[in-house]
């Protein structure tokens, strides 16, 4: 199994994918991309901290498989008829009892108002699982897959992260780097791992 390289999400998303969720929402492409820079690592380390037990891994590793088989051939196509319910679900359990906090500090973070948040990230959630939902299944079939080992690695090892503050530590870093921002713009997607080169990818 060839290793799982998250950017390939960055580079449908900063295509037609893009565009397809800046329409749909009615929020310019910057703007979804600094969303995104912010809600795309703060999901994941919601789904790393659902994985921390038993019922929350078994509860998640479900919710992948019953996306693994969503057809996300054209990623335009499946943003612009993606299930916002569904997608809201999805929100609710990664986030749980820490979502309303988590969409007010990415709208502070990116100055895009809390309701146009849940619905961008509710057209990505059902893409992410699906994505995320592959990869475990080919982990799956050649064993020695670890869930919490997947998440984690995408933030990163995430050692020295506050997993109960994903805004303040890593998507900060990420949104300057996104942006252009400090002198480091080189420096940081290396840093924050396949996440830095996944948002990097947004310029």
């Amino acid at each position: 199994m060839s290793e799982f390289d998250l950017s390939t999400i960055g580079e449908l998303l900063s295509g037609g994918g893009l565009s397809a969720i800046s329409k749909r929402s009615h929020v310019n492409t910057a703007d979804v991309a600094k969303v995104l820079s912010e809600g795309i690592p703060s999901m994941i380390s919601g789904m790393k901290n659902n994985a921390s037990t038993d019922e929350g891994a078994q509860s998640l590793s479900a919710a992948l498989s019953d996306h693994t088989a969503d057809n996300t051939g054209d990623i335009a196509a499946f943003l612009k008829g993606a299930d916002l319910k569904d997608g809201k679900k999805i929100l609710g359990h990664v986030f749980g009892d820490d979502q309303a906090a988590t969409i007010d500090g990415i709208s502070k973070a990116s100055g895009v108002s809390k309701g146009k948040i849940t619905n961008i990230l509710s057209m990505v959630a059902p893409l992410l699982l699906s994505v995320l939902g592959g990869q475990q299944q080919a982990g799956q079939q050649s064993g020695g897959f670890s869930l919490t080992g997947l998440l984690g690695g995408l933030l990163g090892g995430g050692g020295g992260q506050d997993d109960s503050s994903p805004i303040g530590g890593l998507g900060a870093g990420l949104l300057g780097s996104l942006l252009g921002g400090g002198g480091q713009e080189e420096e940081k997607p290396k840093e924050d791992g396949i996440l830095g080169g996944l948002l990097n990818l947004f310029h």
